[in-house]
């Protein structure tokens, strides 16, 4: 199954036309509405886990949905997306990853569902998406500015591919303060903290107490290169300005913010999230013509960065309007309003 946008529930869509292992990157943000009746296919309403629980926790966790609230909405809620994480787990390739995006009031929960099932060997990252700036009419509680995204691997054979975010201006200012003929560097250690064996040498007159980072043929190399800063106190290796990468992709994600009205990306669904967001996803855990999957596709940002990022993409919902937004951004491209860097 390629590039296809599909309508009906997910649950019935994954078992009658996705085959085991086909999908390499699952994308979900599944909706939460605390008054809909989530539809089970069970004859009860109770937790049923599968993937090595025992009954103390099952018993445990249904206690602690049930208890202060009273609300049996989040406890349907968990089953509901457990059915459907089961067939997310059989879809999913050998190799494959999966990002499920949540809020904080459901997190916990979701998360012993998803050891549950992948694994908690599995579980790679839990991302805090920063989705917008703090509050200023916060009086009671802390102000709730962000998502989490819980990334889990169906084996310890995965993609990734390391990503970077843009330099920080106040890191570039207070980094970046040599210079010399080729342009402003940084200065990076090239001495060791601690003693570790072959690094402990003597080079340009220099034997530092625990050695250098690299062994001296390397040494020998940078220096001839003259990417060593010779310093009055200790050698350091120089990072030009110019080429140089941002910082490695933590898990905070703090550079991209919801949409607003005056962006480019601008919003075609309530639950709509950022282009960014999803190629960074996309581009983080998955290679060129790899298959991705939302089974919530919502507005289809999704399928928008897949098809932007050279992927093909498979999404459902249940909601025809959705659908509709979806194909109709897919056809006009709508990927290349979005920015994506590596």
């Amino acid at each position: 199954m390629e590039n296809n946008v599909i309508l009906g529930d997910s649950l019935q869509v994954l078992r009658d036309r996705v085959a085991n292992g086909t999908v390499d990157l699952i994308y979900l943000d599944p909706p939460f509405f605390i008054d809909r009746a989530f539809k089970l296919n069970a004859k009860d309403e109770s937790i049923g886990f599968q993937g090595g629980w025992e009954g103390v926790a099952e018993t445990l966790l249904a206690k602690a949905i049930s208890s202060g609230s009273g609300n049996s909405n989040l406890s349907r809620y968990v089953s509901f997306l457990h059915e459907r994480i089961i067939e997310l787990h059989r879809v999913l390739a050998d190799d494959g990853s999966l990002f499920l995006h949540i809020g904080p009031t459901e997190a916990p929960y979701i998360r012993l569902v998803l050891d549950a099932v992948f694994g908690m060997q599995n579980h790679r990252s839990t991302i805090t998406w920063q989705r917008s700036h703090p509050h200023n009419n916060v009086t009671t509680s802390l102000g709730n500015v962000s998502d989490l995204i819980f990334y889990y691997t169906k084996s310890r054979s995965f993609h990734f591919n390391l990503l970077y975010t843009e330099h920080d201006e106040k890191y570039l200012q207070n980094s970046f303060n040599n210079s010399d003929n080729r342009g402003q560097y940084a200065l990076a250690p090239i001495v060791q903290e601690k003693s570790r064996k072959g690094h402990v040498y003597e080079y340009n007159g220099v034997t530092p107490p625990y050695g250098w980072r690299v062994k001296i043929e390397k040494l020998k190399s940078l220096d001839d290169e003259g990417l060593i800063h010779w310093g009055s106190n200790r050698p350091y290796k120089k990072i030009y300005l110019e080429g140089a990468k941002g910082a490695p992709l933590q898990t905070v994600w703090s550079d991209i913010h919801n949409i607003t009205r005056t962006e480019i990306d601008r919003r075609h669904y309530p639950t709509q999230k950022p282009i960014k967001l999803l190629q960074r996803i996309v581009g983080l855990a998955s290679t060129e013509g790899d298959l991705v999957l939302d089974p919530f596709c919502g507005s289809g940002t999704t399928l928008v960065a897949a098809q932007s990022l050279g992927r093909r993409y498979i999404g459902i919902d249940v909601n025809p309007e959705a659908i509709a937004i979806t194909t109709e951004r897919l056809r006009l491209g709508d990927a290349n309003k979005g920015f994506f860097s590596s």
